[in-house]
């Protein structure tokens, strides 16, 4: 059975290879095309996990990602953050802001699958 992911990155070509291979592996999968219409989503979808770009123009994924975990109805739903930095410290502000996961761009879907797989079953 797959799982109801929601999808935010200002970079369309990004948000819809992501879908595309989320939703060919079995995910329910809704995108955003920046934080503000993500948190819009988190509270009409419900998702089980979000896959969530930092570097977005209105709020950054870190902002997001901490109004989630904030949410009484969303405290528990998974995040993933992408960044094209990949430093440390952009990696620390994460996990402050209550990330599950951190990952750099470029990435291998394959590898977003094993990371979604881990977060969600254990």
């Amino acid at each position: 059975m797959g799982y109801k992911i929601l999808v935010v990155d200002d970079e369309k070509t990004i948000r819809d290879l992501v879908a595309f291979r989320l939703e060919f592996h079995g995910h329910q999968v809704e995108t955003a095309q920046n934080g503000t219409e993500g948190l819009a989503k988190v509270e009409s979808m419900h998702p089980d996990l979000i896959v969530l770009d930092v570097m977005m123009p209105d709020l950054t994924g870190y902002e997001v990602c901490a109004k989630v975990k904030a949410g009484e109805g969303s405290k528990d739903t998974k995040v993933i953050l992408l960044t094209a930095k990949g430093r440390k410290q952009d990696e620390d502000e994460g996990h402050a802001a209550g990330a599950d996961a951190f990952m750099a761009k470029p990435f291998r879907a394959n590898l977003l699958l094993a990371k979604i797989d881990e977060l969600m079953n254990g």
